[in-house]
């Protein structure tokens, strides 16, 4: 069952693609493409990786329709699977799938598309989640416009390693809140336990409806901006 539903949604993304701009600069067409190691990979393995001078107004435009994209996909990828183990064997089923198989679902559309696809935060369950120093200032830029009552959009920025990153808010939803929110009240205490059991070191709870949770990170390692020192 569960291999079936990992085939269908490769299938999906190798049939849809990305979306890409017609539109381009001067700057862009001066791109140039070089092999590199892919990250994450034996380094026997190499991609095509194309090296742009700058990161110009039409490649941003491109990254944050392709971000978007990618964003829904994982989206439903997780929340497809997750779905079906709260149907068919309810919460506590639920939980240990999202232990054992969250993370290797998004690993598995990262490596058909190339790019790097994590939800970080500040208040992680999963410690390979946890923000870097990079992404914790990002994320409080993000703290500050909730705060503020501002809207945060999504956002494009270049990493240490000069790949660009494409950055949305994960906010709590009221299903979120089951595994989210106060332990003994929206957390039943056998849930809470149960997460206590898996997640030692679980900040993630504690939530309302509407706060920030963390964010996703898709970062596209086949692009190098140039103008990044590497």
């Amino acid at each position: 069952m569960k291999s079936a539903f990992y085939i269908f949604l490769l299938l999906t993304i190798l049939i849809s693609g990305c979306v890409q701009t017609k539109e381009q600069t001067k700057e862009d067409t001066q791109a140039i493409k070089k092999q590199q190691p892919a990250q994450d990979q034996p380094a026997a393995q190499t991609t095509e990786v194309t090296v742009y001078p700058t990161l110009s107004d039409s490649l941003h435009r491109e990254l944050m329709i392709e971000g978007a994209i990618l964003v829904q996909k994982s989206m439903f990828g997780i929340k497809s699977a997750l779905t079906d183990a709260l149907k068919t064997h309810g919460p506590m089923y639920a939980l240990n799938f999202c232990n054992m198989e969250a993370i290797p679902i998004t690993d598995s559309l990262a490596r058909v598309l190339n790019v790097g696809i994590k939800r970080v935060a500040k208040k992680f369950r999963n410690p390979n989640n946890e923000t870097n120093e990079f992404e914790n200032k990002i994320y409080k830029e993000y703290i500050m416009s909730f705060i503020q009552r501002g809207v945060p959009k999504p956002r494009v920025d270049i990493d240490k390693n000069g790949h660009p990153v494409y950055y949305k808010l994960i906010s709590v939803k009221q299903e979120c809140m089951l595994c989210h929110g106060r332990p003994n009240v929206e957390i039943p205490s056998d849930i809470a336990a149960k997460i206590k059991e898996l997640y030692p070191n679980d900040k993630a709870i504690d939530f309302a409806v509407g706060q920030p949770r963390g964010m996703w990170a898709i970062t596209f390692n086949n692009i190098l901006i140039q103008t990044k020192t590497q």
